[in-house]
Order: C-alpha cells, then structure tokens, then sequence
C-alpha cells in the first residue's frame, strides 16, 4: 500500500484536454486511512514544464525527482487497476505545502 507523500511513478494516459497524461511521477496525498480503507488514492502529477504558477510547487535537491508538483491537477485513481512504482518519498514540509495549497484551492 502506498502512503501519504510518497512520489509514484504510474502511467496517466486515458486523458483529455488540459489533464496531465504519461508516464509520470506524481506525489500522493490522500492519508494513510483514506488510501487502506478505500479502493483509491489521491495524488497530484509532477511536471517538468516551469512555468510562474502559484499551484505549481517546485521540488528541490532533497528529493531525486525532478519537477514541480501541479496542485491543480488533483486526480483520485484506483491503484488496483494501475501498474505503479514507489520511487521515494517527499519531506514533510513540501508535502505540507503541497496539501495546503491543494486545501487553498476548495477551502472557503
């Protein structure tokens, strides 16, 4: 089972319009409970295109992947159904980041 601020590798094709697709890594976020408890798991895709983006988190030499994590690209997916690899982990102050400003997006 992955576990919240894992980096994944996993194909996202099967998309449209302005939606990210290939094979990419992409960080999850959903809790330890959500992904043990239901048969999916939240992330956000990484993206190599930098681009002056206040959703777009950049991440840095703590980490082995590449990229800035695309915050507005929320996607649930059944990891089931996906072959998926765990490449690493995020530390916890990006992945801090990363969830609130995810939060920032649906928050009142």
């Amino acid at each position: 089972m992955v576990k919240q601020g894992d980096i994944i590798k996993l194909d996202l094709d099967h998309q449209a319009g302005h939606e990210q697709a290939g094979y990419r890594p992409a960080v999850v976020i959903s809790n330890d409970f959500f992904n043990s408890k239901v048969n999916l798991t939240i992330v956000c895709p990484i993206t190599n295109t930098k681009r002056a983006f206040p959703l777009h988190i950049p991440l840095d030499n703590r980490t082995i992947t590449t990229g800035f994590v695309s915050c507005e690209h929320i996607k649930a997916l059944d990891l089931n159904a996906r072959r998926y690899k765990v490449i690493e982990r995020i530390p916890d102050d990006l992945l801090e980041e990363i969830i609130s400003t995810v939060f920032s997006q649906i928050a009142r």
